[in-house]
């Protein structure tokens, strides 16, 4: 496969990928996340949205754009972190505030 087909392949799965994420984010269900989740979702959708632009260029001049000022297509990865992280934030705080629970011993019958 050559290098331009990659990237035409890359670009049409980063913008797909962020049209669903999009779709997905005015479902009735996204009421139930919470903001941390809905943030790291919109992050990484400009940083796909950002990925794909600067695809769209190296394909048409044939030149990789310079982007040292401003990476902004680091966002979707960002997106992920803040997701990740999150969850793995909630997990460790959920066992560390785990009680032990002891059972309860009934006395023996006579």
């Amino acid at each position: 496969m050559s290098s331009t087909a990659l990237f035409y392949l890359v670009t049409f799965i980063d913008l797909t990928t962020a049209v669903i994420i999009f779709c997905g984010a005015l479902s009735e269900r996204m009421r139930l996340y919470p903001a941390w989740h809905k943030v790291g979702l919109i992050v990484a959708v400009v940083g796909l949205v950002c990925q794909a632009f600067r695809n769209v260029q190296f394909i048409h001049t044939g030149v990789s754009p310079s982007d040292a000022d401003a990476p902004l297509w680091i966002l979707k990865d960002l997106g992920i972190a803040i997701i990740a992280y999150c969850y793995l934030y909630l997990g460790i705080k959920a066992s560390m505030n785990k009680t032990t629970v002891k059972p309860v011993r009934r006395k023996a019958k006579k």
